[in-house]
């Protein structure tokens, strides 16, 4: 049984990894700047400026001139930048064939054009004309500007994404390193496109499960963050945050647990104490210190272990009380008219981390079950007269022959035989747990789904992840109670298994 734990858990551990976040497409847009995004009005009369623009360069330069062509570029951008893609291609490949007309099939001018196509491409995921684009400027820039350029670095870059999202991995892998090599040697070794570009590689090692190389760059990360901003600079902090979460999967705990200490610390120094940021940071503590407990069963006693797993329960619990509220927040906001306090972005983030932190609480629940569980049988030792009610109040319990009680660390229904006991206590860890049981958490996954402020976010930004939470607890549950009995419990798992039915249904009929 405990083998089976250390393998589920391994799942668990591993999730981590593929719950990447989409990156934004603030790369893409740093020509424009995006000051055409915020309100319709002004978008549409930007469109006409862009269009005006254009037709007073091909009456005044003639359908084939340059400045044509440069008009045509900037209103393709403006349409890129709205998500109007088809408009911004057209225009583009109409741009791109005026400059060839114009200076020939290898000037800067076209490069920069077929640059700009393929980031068009690259967002539609089109992406073998995408990687024909970046390949085609790349030759351009590397012959005009020379390949030490940060343009070129740049764009090689973009190519090594485009790789990546083909499944050609370690060809992207050797761009991505490239590109960093190159602003290493411009200088440019501490600027934030170095380190996100870094940050890119370590991201792609991972999933290559490159642990080793991954941990590398995320320490060479650290240490550039370190250096420029110090310890005290949340940078830095979601920096070592990576690294130590790349050094739990190498089993290197200590370190690991120690990174996410100090991090947590800095979190709480430099942000409000409810923030996501610490709400995440809480989470993955919680799943260390599990992994920790699971990694040590030989030498572990029940006392070490009731501790950990307590201290894993608080931190899960700490966890989803910050993303609770964050959502709490949105629902009683969601009927003031344009209520700003928590944005969409905020809901997705705490529904996510919410999930990762029930997800956590459930295991760590099942397993105090599993380790502690030998010593309920001692509770059969107790004067008859104590159960004449059936149920009772206890603190702890007593093992004859050894010098310390058993402390069991949480509320439980305890099944002795076919006997039902109910046992209400004191935790002596701190203040009295939010949530007690893994079926506490399975019904707060439940109402995800059925609450109105919620449900949307289940369905359309984290389905995924909500369906796998969902069948992780149920079969948590099953594991401990494999003939369910509690009141209400049956009913939990009728529920739970109706909703990932539905859920599956849907995703087939959206495909």
């Amino acid at each position: 049984m405990l083998r089976e734990m250390l393998l589920v858990y391994n799942g668990l551990k591993m999730d981590q990894w593929s719950q990447t976040n989409t990156q934004s497409n603030g790369e893409f847009t740093q020509i424009m700047g995006g000051s055409f995004s915020r309100k319709q009005r002004q978008l549409d009369e930007a469109e006409k400026l862009f269009q005006a623009a254009l037709l007073e360069a091909k009456e005044g330069f003639g359908l084939r001139d340059p400045h044509v062509a440069s008009a045509l570029n900037n209103l393709a951008e403006f349409y890129r930048l709205k998500k109007e893609y088809e408009k911004a291609e057209l225009l583009y490949l109409e741009a791109i064939e005026i400059l060839e007309e114009s200076f020939g099939s290898d000037d800067i001018r076209v490069g920069t054009a077929v640059h700009s196509l393929g980031i068009c491409y690259h967002l539609q995921l089109k992406l073998a004309q995408a990687q024909t684009c970046y390949e085609r400027a790349l030759k351009i820039e590397g012959r005009v500007m020379g390949i030490g350029h940060p343009e070129y670095a740049g764009t090689m870059y973009l190519l090594a994404k485009v790789l990546s999202l083909q499944g050609k991995r370690k060809n992207a892998e050797c761009l991505a390193e490239e590109s960093i090599r190159i602003l290493e040697e411009a200088g440019l070794g501490d600027s934030p496109t170095c380190i996100q570009r870094m940050k890119y590689l370590s991201r792609e090692l991972i999933k290559s499960k490159r642990f080793a190389d991954a941990e590398i760059w995320q320490r060479k990360i650290l240490h550039v963050l370190e250096l420029s901003k110090g310890w005290d600079s949340l940078d830095t902090a979601i920096a070592a945050e990576l690294l130590s979460l790349n050094l739990e999967a190498m089993d290197k705990l200590k370190e690991s647990e120690e990174l996410l200490e100090r991090c947590l610390a800095v979190k709480k120094k430099v942000l409000p104490e409810d923030h996501l940021q610490v709400a995440l940071t809480l989470v993955h503590l919680a799943r260390i210190t599990l992994h920790k407990v699971l990694n040590d069963l030989e030498n572990a006693n029940s006392d070490v272990t009731a501790y950990y797993l307590a201290k894993a329960k608080q931190l899960s619990n700490d966890s989803i009380r910050i993303a609770e509220g964050k959502l709490n927040c949105s629902r009683k906001d969601q009927n003031k008219i344009n209520s700003t306090s928590t944005t969409d972005t905020d809901k997705i983030a705490a529904t996510a981390i919410l999930l990762q932190a029930l997800n956590v609480f459930g295991f760590i629940d099942v397993t105090a079950k599993r380790l502690l569980g030998q010593g309920l049988v001692l509770l059969l030792r107790l004067p008859l007269e104590h159960l004449k009610h059936g149920f009772f109040k206890i603190d702890a319990v007593h093992i004859p022959g050894t010098p310390r009680p058993f402390i069991w660390t949480g509320p439980n229904i305890i099944y002795v035989g076919y006997s039902t006991l109910q046992i209400h206590f004191k935790t002596k860890f701190g203040k009295e747990q939010d949530y007690k049981s893994i079926e506490d958490v399975l019904r707060k996954c439940i109402s995800l789904y059925k609450e109105p402020h919620t449900r949307r976010l289940v369905k359309k930004a984290v389905k995924q992840d909500y369906m796998m939470c969902l069948r992780k607890l149920i079969v948590l549950v099953q594991r401990i109670h494999p003939f369910p009995q509690m009141t209400g419990l049956q009913e939990l798992l009728v529920e739970a298994g109706q909703i990932i039915e539905e859920l599956a249904e849907e995703s087939t009929r959206n495909k």
